[in-house]
């Protein structure tokens, strides 16, 4: 179950599907869960067709609202030195999201709940989160997903609260401790109780933080002529499927940082699934159908 932004992403070049709600949604169906998506697009010619992919990939889109007061989220996409610099639209339908019944059954079914921070950037769909956060029962995964200037103290703190794992880049670490005062966040996360936090490092690989061990990995050989966009959320969705499979930290990491690797050498965040993708999550199928 994913909860969050269904949005454009705008490069140069073309138009692409994304949204770190929906690109979890994506990877978590291509590693072989059944996965939904609570959301909410705009009344218009680019909710539709955003509908329409994610039917396309076998992702439930049953509690994504269209708003007819509201257009469909997007995002200009640049590359500079090759990482993505992001100018949202200040309103989109995403923003609307709400908690219906249906989709409180959904979360209340789920086994694993993907949420982020930048969905809460409205007093509406912070609320709407706050109330999904208090069922019982799914696995709590947070994508921190800072996007200044769209960062709110209150939605950070309500997210990390919330976790039972947490992940997060390495700029983002240093940008908690200033905005919530903390020495160290990711010790302070294990010190309340969050389970698991991973620090993504880009080219570098990812570190893996449990209590007691940190593990580390180098990023896997990847193809050229592709971007990083989404590659964290590919991570995410391994991170938590296999979090929510009981897999060792090793394996979590060792997996999540071969496929994330895979997306940052594609175009797009939503690129055709690699073979390997369900060996690495072998049994998610049969757990999380």
């Amino acid at each position: 179950m994913c909860w969050g932004e269904l949005l454009w992403d705008r490069f140069v070049d073309a138009d692409r599907l994304g949204g770190a709600a929906a690109n979890v949604a994506f990877h978590a169906r291509a590693l072989g869960a059944e996965t939904a998506l609570i959301s909410c697009v705009g009344d218009d010619d680019l909710g539709v067709r955003a509908l329409e992919v994610m039917r396309g990939h076998g992702v439930d889109v049953s509690q994504v609202r269209v708003d007819a007061l509201a257009p469909t989220g997007s995002v200009q996409v640049t590359l500079v030195d090759g990482q993505p610099r992001f100018v949202m639209s200040q309103t989109a339908a995403w923003d609307r999201i709400e908690l219906t019944e249906p989709a409180r059954e959904l979360v209340r079914e789920a086994d694993v709940l993907f949420y982020g921070s930048l969905a809460q950037r409205t007093p509406l769909a912070q609320g709407a989160l706050r109330e999904a956060l208090c069922i019982d029962g799914p696995l709590r995964v947070c994508d921190v997903n800072l996007r200044p200037p769209h960062v709110s103290r209150a939605a950070v703190e309500l997210c990390l609260r919330c976790a039972h794992v947490v992940k997060m880049n390495e700029k983002e670490r240093a940008d908690l401790d200033e905005l919530l005062g903390t020495p160290d966040i990711v010790a302070t996360l294990l010190d309340h109780g969050v389970r698991v936090v991973a620090v993504t490092l880009g080219e570098r690989g990812a570190e893996l933080h449990v209590p007691g061990a940190t593990l580390h990995a180098a990023v896997a050989t990847a193809m050229p002529g592709g971007d990083p966009v989404g590659a964290g959320d590919a991570f995410s969705a391994v991170l938590g499927l296999s979090a929510c499979l009981g897999h060792s930290p090793q394996r979590m990491l060792a997996c999540a940082n071969r496929y994330a690797a895979y997306v940052a050498a594609q175009p797009g965040a939503m690129p055709p699934t690699p073979g390997f993708a369900k060996e690495l999550l072998s049994l998610a199928r049969d757990a999380l159908d």
